[in-house]
């Protein structure tokens, strides 16, 4: 039974993911302010022709306001259709939907100084609640001709995108700064990433300067809240330990646990170092930084469940807590064919890493509250049966 009214919010959050959505006329013509309009800082996993729509970026779905991507596909069977004044979902052909809400644009997108300085070229506002900074938008294993072949960033980069190609620290304290100070309670967290470097320790030297920014900016504006940084490892170990006096969490990234799997879909990182300096980090970081600060995020979808069960289980034996990703085939990456995790697998990874959860009894997870493609809020939240 496919109906709406027979699944719970989490099982349509992963049709969703699963499927991906199409979007109405009605809703095309009816969405824009005051709802955030979707910005690509990273990728792009929507068919071509709509890449530069005016589009939702997220969906919070039904009165528990889930968030969930909005990954928008031409055959998708889901439909975001506008009747009456309001949004909703529901599967084509079919009478049953549930009522979606969406982000808000926060007021600092608007916000330019007189030099020009402009909020949103720095920032993203990410899952409703997460404060996003993509600090350099190329990557040196694109330059290798070994890019992550699910990553999109270089076929996103090609085009005009607003916002800075590098951020220097002295931009991402600024931003992030204003950023909180016209924030209404919204931002729940401050999320760093981007691209790789060529030389492993300059990367994450450089990346260790954008958090110390980040956090300089948080204190400055008197928030509470946590810095998360995605990053890959350095050659030199010992650099992991200036996060502990930053305070800030480090997400150090397995993508794929199967080890001939992780070449095929990350040829770029198996060479540079591969699933052992993935591994070893991940050991340096859980022994010198705060317990329930270290995160590894995996792509879910790209290997049995089996398998990645595995991995997860191993990440938490070494005191990080394991993420799931839920893959999406993003146009002009080499994976933009490959099939999407099903729904049913989709549950079957939220219940792997919900168990985890439960067994090491995870503290907290990496994207509270602002995972539109990740289960691990819903895992720590017990929604998976």
């Amino acid at each position: 039974m496919n109906t709406i009214a027979a699944m719970s919010t989490i099982a349509l959050k992963a049709s969703l993911l699963a499927d991906g959505i199409r979007i109405s006329q009605s809703a095309r013509r009816a969405y824009g302010p005051p709802f955030l309009v979707k910005r690509r800082a990273y990728g792009n996993a929507d068919q071509v022709d709509l890449r530069d729509a005016p589009l939702p970026q997220e969906l919070y779905l039904g009165s528990e306001r889930l968030i969930c991507a909005a990954n928008f596909r031409i055959d998708a069977p889901w439909l975001l259709d506008f009747t009456d004044g309001e949004f909703f979902i529901h599967r084509v052909g079919a009478d049953e939907s549930v009522g979606v809400d969406f982000p808000k644009q926060p007021p600092y997108y608007d916000l330019a100084s007189e030099d020009d300085f402009r909020v949103s070229k720095v920032v993203t506002l990410y899952g409703g609640g997460a404060l996003g900074v993509f600090v350099y938008g190329d990557c040196s294993l694109v330059a290798m001709k070994k890019p992550c072949q699910y990553c999109s960033i270089e076929p996103n980069r090609k085009r005009a995108v607003d916002f800075l190609s590098m951020t220097s620290p002295e931009d991402v304290e600024l931003a992030v700064y204003r950023a909180l100070s016209m924030d209404d309670g919204t931002i729940t967290q401050v999320m760093l990433n981007g691209g790789n470097l060529p030389d492993l320790d300059k990367s994450f030297g450089y990346y260790l300067r954008i958090a110390e920014a980040a956090r300089k900016a948080v204190d400055r504006a008197g928030r509470k809240i946590p810095i998360h940084l995605i990053a890959f490892p350095p050659d030199d170990l010992g650099l992991i330990r200036h996060l502990h006096d930053l305070n800030v969490a480090i997400a150090f990234n397995s993508e794929v646990h199967d080890s001939a799997l992780f070449e095929r879909y990350c040829p770029g990182k198996a060479a540079i170092g591969g699933q052992a300096l993935l591994r070893r980090a991940l050991e340096r970081a859980a022994s010198v930084l705060v317990p329930g600060s270290v995160f590894s995020i995996f792509v879910g979808g790209l290997e049995p469940v089996a398998s990645l069960t595995k991995g997860l289980r191993e990440v938490a034996e070494i005191g990080a807590t394991p993420v799931v990703n839920v893959f999406h085939a993003d146009p002009e990456t080499p994976l933009a064919n490959h099939p999407c995790p099903s729904r049913e697998v989709i549950l079957e990874m939220g219940s792997a890493l919900q168990s985890v959860y439960t067994d090491f009894r995870i503290k907290e997870p990496f994207y509270s509250g602002c995972g539109r493609n990740s289960l691990d809020s819903e895992a720590f939240d017990r929604r998976f049966h």
